[in-house]
């Protein structure tokens, strides 16, 4: 996946959970209930893809930051 694929998928994450914090998890209709993937699961899914993007955009690196005076 290149970084424009990975973004596009973190824009779609974010944007399924805004909508299930937004009560639009789970709903019935009659005696038939539906229930939308889990929020954890959406949460972890971009957490993974922000990491993937942080690597492939720093190739691989690691970001050191410093304060002066500490």
């Amino acid at each position: 996946m290149d970084e424009t694929e990975i973004r596009a998928e973190i824009d779609l994450l974010s944007e399924a959970i805004h909508a299930i914090i937004g009560g639009a998890q789970s709903y019935t209709i009659g005696k038939r209930s539906v229930t939308k993937v889990d929020l954890g699961k959406l949460m972890a899914e971009r957490r993974r893809l922000w990491s993937d993007l942080a690597e492939l955009t720093t190739g691989g690196g690691r970001t050191v930051a410093a304060w002066p005076g500490r």
